[in-house]
């Protein structure tokens, strides 16, 4: 039995629109879910520190990790917003080969990069990683999203 924290299991993204948010992440990924369902009630709700859940969700099955999307019938879900910098913020990356080509993907589909992507150069303050790129955008309920084409130590190995 592992005892170290070494692998991801998947990554839950609370969203509005289940069925708004699986087209969008089933269009990003290239792939169908893997399934569709729903759990709730008192036992699940007490290991989240809730009264009582309903839960509807969907699984993206990825080469490395899953994403479990889930719209909360109960309790009432309100809207979070974090942008990167605000402590407990959170986002999730993919792993692409060519920046370009994923950016110009992402516009195929209508989603806008919140800003120009950059490849990281030695007046970065980088030591290493020259090279990689990235750049980030939002799912439709302001999810904080990015892109990343790595290099150096930012490359799986």
């Amino acid at each position: 039995m592992m005892n170290g924290f070494s692998l991801v299991n998947h990554v839950g993204i609370t969203v509005s629109d289940l069925d708004k948010s699986i087209a969008f992440y089933e269009a990003l990924a290239g792939k169908k879910i893997a399934n569709r369902d729903a759990i709730g009630g008192q036992r699940m709700a007490q290991v989240q520190g809730l009264d009582d859940t309903k839960i509807n969700y969907a699984n993206l099955h990825l080469g490395n990790v899953n994403i479990d999307i889930l719209e909360y019938e109960a309790p009432q879900s309100t809207q979070a917003q974090y942008s990167n910098e605000q402590i407990s913020a959170m986002h999730l990356c993919f792993e692409v080969e060519d920046l370009d080509a994923a950016i110009a993907r992402l516009n195929e589909l209508g989603i806008e990069p919140e800003g120009e992507p950059i490849y990281f150069e030695e007046q970065d303050g980088l030591k290493a990683g020259f090279g990689t790129g990235v750049v980030y955008f939002k799912d439709p309920d302001g999810t904080n999203l990015e892109l990343i084409a790595p290099k150096g130590p930012f490359a799986r190995v």
